[in-house]
């Protein structure tokens, strides 16, 4: 994912700081939490993001709920694909999106400068907001204890 503009508790920071969780890594001892929000565009997304969100909608088509109400909107809108969304039903994009926020989180890896040390691990999408063209995505990221020194040495 290419990310337009990044923040940290509304500070403007290098999105290649950010990662997504790692469950390899190991847990630091000492975690300051922080509210990020990731500004972006639809067209800003890997195709592969888009693969999974047709996968999750066959997933849907196979196994149905009769009690999810997002699927309810979907079926209705006859599964359509996210850029007819993002046109017809904007509002429910912005519920896919947040239902997807692990699947956002894994492609902001591809993409992010590997050079640049990751400060912050972000842990959650909690909000999304759609103005026009642009996606804001909001939640909680963990700084790595030992971000700030390293960035001393």
């Amino acid at each position: 994912m290419r990310v337009r503009k990044a923040t940290i508790s509304g500070a403007v920071v290098d999105p290649n700081a950010m990662a997504s969780p790692n469950p390899h890594a190991p847990s630091p001892t000492l975690q300051v939490e922080s509210a990020f929000e990731l500004s972006f565009t639809l067209g800003d997304l890997r195709p592969q993001f888009f693969r999974a969100y047709a996968d999750w909608l066959a997933d849907m088509r196979e196994y149905p709920d009769p009690d999810d109400e997002l699927e309810a909107d979907l079926r209705r809108l006859r599964w359509p694909s996210l850029g007819v969304l993002v046109e017809v039903e904007p509002e429910t994009l912005a519920i896919v999106l947040l239902a997807m926020g692990k699947e956002l989180l894994a492609d902001l890896e591809h993409g992010r400068d590997p050079l640049v040390p990751v400060r912050w691990t972000l842990v959650s999408v909690d909000e999304v907001e759609l103005t026009g063209r642009r996606i804001v995505l909001r939640g909680t990221a963990i700084e790595r204890a030992n971000a700030k020194s390293d960035e001393l040495n």
